[in-house]
């Protein structure tokens, strides 16, 4: 048997398809699995052993010009074609997906209806979702159980852990182990990784609020670190000039899967509604996760040791990228106090044995 898996994008969402991936693979041992993926999420998939063949869809060139379009239409289905494929499941239910879906000439194409793009109209085996008040990954496998896969099913993200086959390297864990050594952070300090950054501005909670929190958690005897991409210097410049003291970071010195080796050695990590947050479920770290305009039981993190801190609002949830009152941080976030996330990384570090001091009274 031949599967191919279509989840293109974005980082989350394809970290909760490995699960689905391990489970496709333990119940055909024997099948050729391919799976196509944007470019700039493959390093999550790269040199994960279950997959036999991995396809990178060039998205410049997918969002170019009708002359690069069909030059990569035509470079994509002479890749895909070179197997004939059984089944393709669209995890992703968009055009985009069933577009590649249709460029492999797969003779079934399998995915959940209704899709957000009504893509499930030209699915040949369309798949009824129940409900979206399960989380995505559990969708996930619900959606290769019905292609004969043998899954466990749980129903919540809390209810234990699943298998999130991330492809770390020992160069990742030596890069790791360099990056955290040039910190000089003392023995024995619980070190609490922080990482302000979102591709949505709505899931922010804003320089501010970790420039505090990094000096409450000083204040703590807690080592906080800071986390994010090149692209996110600025902003990090910003938090460490709001905190008036210096703050370690690795703000763009690290990889992806160097990033997640390095969540190996950190006790606690705090992030917003993001990609990273769903490395450090990968990765078993404990989670304090930020949610504002999202519902966490549909993405939040799919660990049963992680902590979502969230104020009610009539307005939630709303998946915006930007709060439709025009506020960043968005006010829903910004309910969230700096006192509340530092007894929470306390709670969490008590719990885990990692702490020497009593919690906030």
């Amino acid at each position: 048997m031949n599967l191919l898996i279509l989840r293109l994008s974005s980082m989350g969402d394809v970290i909760h398809t490995l699960p689905a991936l391990h489970a496709i693979r333990q119940s055909f041992p024997e099948a050729t699995i391919g799976w196509v993926v944007e470019d700039a999420h493959s390093a999550v998939l790269k040199g994960i052993p279950e997959i036999d063949r991995l396809y990178i869809l060039d998205r410049s060139r997918l969002k170019g010009g009708w002359s690069s379009r069909k030059r990569l239409a035509k470079e994509m289905k002479s890749q895909l074609r070179d197997l004939d494929w059984d089944i393709a499941i669209d995890f992703q239910g968009l055009w985009k997906s069933l577009l590649v879906a249709r460029w492999s000439k797969a003779r079934r194409i399998v995915g959940y209806a209704p899709s957000s793009e009504k893509t499930h109209w030209f699915y040949s085996d369309p798949v009824r979702l129940p409900t979206m008040e399960r989380h995505a990954v559990d969708r996930n496998l619900d959606l290769v159980e019905t292609i004969g896969a043998k899954i466990r099913r749980a129903e919540s993200r809390t209810e234990f852990e699943r298998d999130f086959p991330l492809p770390l390297g020992s160069g990742d864990y030596t890069a790791a182990n360099d990056l955290l050594a040039s910190l000089e952070i003392p023995d024995g300090v619980p070190k609490i990784l922080l990482n302000f950054s979102a591709r949505k501005e709505a899931n922010k909670w804003g320089t501010k609020q970790y420039a505090r929190l990094a000096h409450a958690l000083k204040e703590e005897g807690m080592s906080p670190i800071l986390t994010g991409g090149p692209a996110d210097v600025e902003e990090e410049k910003e938090i460490q000039t709001l905190s008036g003291e210096p703050i370690p970071s690795v703000v763009g010195k690290c990889n992806l899967m160097q990033l997640a080796a390095f969540m190996n050695r950190m006790d606690v990590f705090v992030t917003g509604d993001t990609g990273p947050m769903h490395i450090a479920a990968a990765m078993k770290l404990p989670i304090v996760a930020l949610f504002g305009p999202a519902n966490p039981v549909r993405t939040g993190p799919y660990a049963p040791d992680s902590v979502v801190l969230q104020k009610p609002r009539d307005c939630q949830p709303c998946y915006a990228r930007h709060c439709k009152f025009g506020e960043e941080p968005p006010p829903c976030l910004l309910d969230i106090t700096v006192e509340e996330v530092v007894e929470t990384i306390q709670s969490q570090l008590l719990e885990r044995g990692s702490a020497s001091f009593p919690p906030r009274v």
